[in-house]
């Protein structure tokens, strides 16, 4: 188990880290998600214990590690880029780290179930440079478990993997967590990696926790603007919380029906943000609408084909351009005239 107290980093004026408090339980997969320079690296850097915080403290089973040298903490690592000795063979860096670490087990045993693991037992007399980027980073996750560490940090692992590889390897790495049932807190930028492999999620943006929790519950209910927009895509509108029989937003120029069960106090009556994602947004054309609520005429001005789906943008009349998915089956051009509708239940209201 980690947790962490008020942790906050001075660099200078700089404040780096804000005052972030958060806990992963034994065994979990948390990420840290956020844009660049959201304090997430150093807030990880602080947990292994390669900077000094300024204040707070970072707990690993329930002791107090805020003191301990990183070699004393038995904390695994794996960085952006591989960090493998090049003058050492793939078995020579894995022994190494037991070495450094004093394992007391078996070490031929050790490294051939870790390699075994990471599907790499047939490059154990490899050097690094014998090998792909993506089987560099295999060994990488193979060193940093190898002595059984209490918690792996991963620091942006797949930065520089194409697209079909960082999704490939992501999957394993999960499916080794899991596995290897090790606690695990990593860093990343990318929504996608985030929430297709975490167990609970913690957003950060200018140094401060935005908002914790797991994936389906941040996606579908986010806290804030900031994390409404940043995970992942959706349509903004602005306006006045009406005063009618059921909840309403009032626009400049239209109305946005929401939920029943929307909490307004919890919201700024005479400035609220509604947020729909893409894929509660139905286009269609207008014989083909359900009823009269949140259904708005528009003009499609984009079409980008992904194979499995098309991404729409369609141009309302009054200038709000809504992003929505469609079938690729869906026969749609671009400057169609369409119909947009949306659920009052899938309105989220911040």
């Amino acid at each position: 188990m980690l947790e962490v107290k008020n942790l906050t980093k001075y660099y200078g004026d700089l404040l780096a880290v804000d005052d972030v408090s958060f806990r992963i339980e034994e065994g979990k997969f948390a990420t840290l998600l956020g844009p660049s320079g959201c304090g997430k690296s150093t807030t990880l850097h602080a947990i292994a214990g390669l900077i000094d915080a300024s204040s707070g403290s970072v707990h690993l089973r329930g002791k107090d590690v805020s003191d301990v040298p990183p070699y004393e903490r038995n904390i695994g690592l794996v960085f952006q880029h591989s960090a493998l000795f090049p003058h050492m063979t793939v078995e020579e860096n894995l022994r190494y780290g037991l070495k450094m670490q004093g394992f007391d087990g078996d070490h031929e045993a050790q490294i051939e179930k870790y390699l075994e693991m990471v599907q790499m037992l047939d490059h154990a007399d490899h050097k690094p440079d014998e090998l792909s980027g993506g089987q560099q980073r295999r060994i990488s996750f193979a060193r940093a478990l190898v002595y059984e560490p209490d918690i792996l940090l991963l620091d942006e692992p797949l930065t520089g993997l194409d697209r079909v590889l960082r999704e490939d390897m992501r999957n394993e790495i999960r499916a080794i967590q899991q596995e290897v049932d090790v606690t695990t807190l990593h860093v990343t930028h990318d929504q996608s990696e985030a929430l297709s492999m975490s167990d609970d999620v913690i957003v950060m943006s200018e140094g401060k926790k935005e908002q914790a929790g797991a994936p389906a519950e941040l996606y579908d209910e986010p806290a804030t603007e900031f994390v409404a927009e940043f995970l992942g895509q959706s349509t903004k509108f602005q306006g006045q919380l009406a005063e009618t029989s059921s909840p309403v937003v009032q626009t400049e120029s239209t109305e946005i029906h929401v939920g029943d069960d929307t909490d307004s106090s919890q919201v700024d009556p005479d400035d609220v943000s509604v947020y729909v994602r893409p894929e509660e947004i139905d286009v269609h054309q207008a014989a083909r609408t359900n009823g009269n609520i949140n259904v708005f005429t528009g003009s499609i001005s984009h079409i980008e084909y992904l194979g499995h789906r098309a991404e729409l943008e369609v141009d309302l009349d009054d200038g709000t351009t809504v992003t929505a998915f469609s079938r690729t089956s869906q026969e749609l051009a671009v400057g169609d005239d369409v119909t947009v509708q949306f659920d009052p239940d899938e309105v989220i209201v911040l």
